[in-house]
């Protein structure tokens, strides 16, 4: 009978870590390293998680970034994710619309988790290593590079909003396992934001 209710008391502790673990990477922050602290800790992990979405989500809403000036043709903002498919996306976008384009920004959206542990140093150099590569061979002028944090549609569409960017580019969505179970950063952006969004088309389409 004890050993039945220490296995009872185990498993509620693993799935409580487990929907933790979801929940706090919907809302942008590290699956695994939630996973980890949530099994570990079961219902106690709970209000340091709320604690964590509280402080990000005030810092998101008071986040600002100096909008660009008026001028002809408009400003993009490319979300890259290391996929073919993103990098894709914005080279069709430039081929489509050329000199339209005043100024281009490119963006990689790391988790929450990657501003304050020693892999997640690794990962922004990784990841400003891959945009610094993209903006060296394109054409284009002005080119800048950013890192952003959180759940990458609402940090793509926050930023976009408040620097003046008036166009996303976004590679196409993805269908695997990562989507079926948090959702498709495309698929969000082209429901909830006001920005016009350009979906590139995949690399097989493209080929």
């Amino acid at each position: 009978m004890a050993t039945r209710y220490l296995f009872l008391i185990a498993a509620t502790w693993a799935v409580i870590g487990i929907l933790l673990a979801v929940v706090m990477r919907r809302k942008g922050y590290d699956f695994f390293q939630w996973l980890v602290v949530g099994v570990v800790l079961g219902p106690l992990a709970v209000p340091l998680a709320i604690e964590r979405s509280l402080v990000h989500g005030r810092a998101l809403r008071q986040s600002k970034h100096t909008p660009t000036g008026d001028s002809v043709g408009f400003d993009v903002l490319a979300g890259l994710d290391g996929t073919a498919d993103a990098v894709n996306a914005l080279d069709s976008a430039l081929g489509l619309f050329g000199g339209l384009v005043t100024s281009v920004t490119i963006a990689t959206v790391l988790n929450y988790d990657s501003q304050s542990s020693l892999t997640g140093l690794a990962d922004q150099t990784e990841a400003q290593l891959a945009l610094d590569s993209v903006a060296d061979r394109l054409t284009v002028s002005p080119v800048t590079t950013t890192l952003l944090y959180g759940r990458p549609d609402q940090a793509l569409a926050e930023f976009a909003r408040t620097a003046g960017i008036e166009l996303i580019v976004i590679g196409a969505r993805r269908r695997d396992a990562s989507h079926a179970m948090f959702g498709s950063a495309t698929a969000r952006l082209a429901d909830g934001c006001q920005i016009p969004l350009f979906v590139g088309p995949t690399t097989e389409s493209s080929g």
